[in-house]
């Protein structure tokens, strides 16, 4: 954990409120403690489940994802890629269809689409 991928989380959440319970929940069961690459496991985990009700959320916060993909830290792109590019589902299972979604940086980070 560093305060880049702290910050980088809470600016994911300030500009997409849809991921506040995801938050609170990973604070409460956490007692309290930001870890950043479980709440971004979390986060994929929302997006899989919200791709077909929430789609345009889901493609914003795929493009906040690139744009601080392509403008953080080693430890921010790192989060980005371990934690929720390669915890898109696998292609042919629910969710998968999330690599569509993804801009040119994270793309190129996707095991599959490497």
């Amino acid at each position: 954990m560093s305060a880049s991928t702290v910050a980088a989380i809470g600016g994911l959440v300030d500009a997409h409120r849809e991921l506040t319970p995801v938050l609170a929940e990973h604070l409460q069961d956490n007692d309290g403690e930001l870890l950043p690459h479980l709440v971004m496991a979390d986060i994929v985990r929302w997006l899989v489940d919200h791709r077909e009700t929430d789609p345009e959320v889901c493609q914003s916060i795929l493009e906040w994802l690139e744009r601080e993909y392509t403008r953080g830290p080693e430890d921010v792109r790192g989060l980005i890629t371990v934690s929720g590019v390669e915890l898109i589902p696998d292609p042919g299972q629910p969710g998968s269809e999330l690599r569509d979604l993804l801009g040119p940086e994270l793309k190129r980070v996707d095991p599959w689409l490497v």
